[in-house]
């Protein structure tokens, strides 16, 4: 069952004077559970394409559904994680994780006790009562995660979640949220600079082309269920795909030459 899908759909920005098309007959679908990561050129439309399925943006044309339905962010089909991760720092880490609850006035003893709950599982207890100057990068991106998980959305949508940390962190950071949203069962795209980040954490992923974006190639890795994404980096199969998709993406920069 496909939870998203996008057909042939275009994104045409229109000013005064002129009119730019960011996206072209993009075809792209998300199984339920399924983790996709969407790669390609910088500034070829990759967060575009998050926003249009967020329902921030509305298509110029094309088809678009999200279970079944058309977008509505008033029914919390989708959570979406940052670059950074936006904690308030004169909130403790318990209120920031339920600050999405409280703005869409969710803020019941179930949702609470579903977010504590997963504080506990995740590792976040002991710092409940801490404010965010006092935890490290990965683990404000983890309390992020947490936070947007605690609305029980459908779908995640990740924009770059890892690019403000530190190389090291990033690699810890992709185990855990890889670990987390499979044990919640939740569905996943990730929009990224990194291949390695894209093919060690996906299911599928989306080759986007130069602008204006159309799926260029669509990969889907095969590897061992039980391998966390630090251990598929240093699989033959890891590092053949990367050659790949990294080929690819240097056929659609020398189009733009």
């Amino acid at each position: 069952m496909n939870l998203v899908e996008l057909n042939n759909v275009n994104l045409i920005y229109q000013s005064l004077d002129s009119e730019t098309q960011a996206l072209q007959d993009v075809n792209l679908s998300v199984k339920k559970d399924e983790f996709v990561a969407i790669v390609g050129p910088s500034g070829c439309g990759k967060t575009t394409v998050l926003s249009i399925i967020a329902g921030l943006i509305k298509p110029t044309w094309g088809t678009l559904t999200v279970a079944n339905k058309q977008p509505n962010l008033k029914e919390n089909l989708t959570g979406y994680m940052f670059q950074r991760d936006n904690l308030l720092p004169w909130r403790t880490i318990e209120k920031n994780i339920f600050l999405g609850l409280e703005i869409s006035k969710q803020l019941s003893k179930e949702k609470k006790d579903y977010a504590l709950n997963l504080t506990e599982k995740y590792g976040l207890k002991e710092f409940l009562k801490k404010h965010p100057n006092e935890l490290s990068g990965g683990m404000r991106q983890r309390v992020a995660l947490i936070r947007t998980l605690a609305l029980q959305p459908e779908l995640l949508l990740l924009d770059e979640p890892f690019s403000a940390l530190d190389y090291q962190t990033r690699l810890k950071l992709c185990d855990d949220v890889y670990d987390i949203i499979k044990k919640e069962h939740k569905t996943a795209i990730l929009v990224t600079h990194d291949i390695q980040e894209a093919i060690s954490m996906s299911d599928k992923i989306y080759v986007l082309s130069s602008r204006p974006a159309r799926v260029k190639a669509v990969h889907t890795p095969k590897f061992n269920a039980k391998l966390t994404p630090f251990e598929r980096r240093n699989t033959v199969e890891a590092k053949e795909l990367f050659d790949t998709i990294w080929q690819e993406i240097q056929d659609e920069k020398q189009k733009e030459i």
